[in-house]
């Protein structure tokens, strides 16, 4: 802080009580002082509100950029996914892009990653062909057996 001499009032100054103080004129400087160091605390808490709405902005700006790459991978999935409209779906003599395939362990749509679907005649695994699993089903037939990750399956049928 800022050492402000004291200046008597002037009933002391003119009794000569230079060390004397008023409460009024103690009281006064008091007011005073405050009202000098109240535009820096606002300068201050303004600063402080401005820099957290700038990290919010920020914040916002990078959610918004997160959720447009989801989307873009969301378009990207469903048009794949429209190249292979299941209308279109037909037996098949081999696994191929499109394929809705049925094995000893289960039901795979070889199509593009989405994962598990439960339906409620069972569950179906949407894999790309691309993916490790669909390297090992894809070109094979019906009745052929497939190996990955050490375990071994067998095609039941393809459509």
């Amino acid at each position: 802080g800022v050492w402000h001499s004291y200046q008597p009032c002037k009933q002391h100054a003119q009794r000569g009580n230079s060390t004397g103080a008023c409460q009024k004129d103690a009281k006064m400087q008091a007011v005073q002082l405050a009202a000098q160091q109240e535009p820096a605390q606002e300068a201050a808490q303004k600063a402080a509100q401005l820099q957290a709405a700038q990290t919010a902005a920020a914040q916002v700006h990078l959610e918004l950029e997160k959720m447009g790459k989801q989307m873009q991978e969301h378009n990207r999935r469903s048009e794949e996914v429209e190249r292979f409209n299941p209308s279109k779906i037909s037996i098949s003599q081999e696994v191929r892009a499109g394929s809705l395939v049925e094995t000893n362990s289960g039901w795979f749509y070889i199509i593009t990653s989405f994962g598990k679907l439960t339906t409620p005649s069972g569950d179906c695994f949407i894999i790309s062909a691309a993916s490790p699993f669909g390297q090992a089903l894809f070109g094979k037939k019906i009745g052929e057996a497939f190996s990955w990750n050490l375990q071994e399956g067998k095609i039941l049928s393809i459509f």
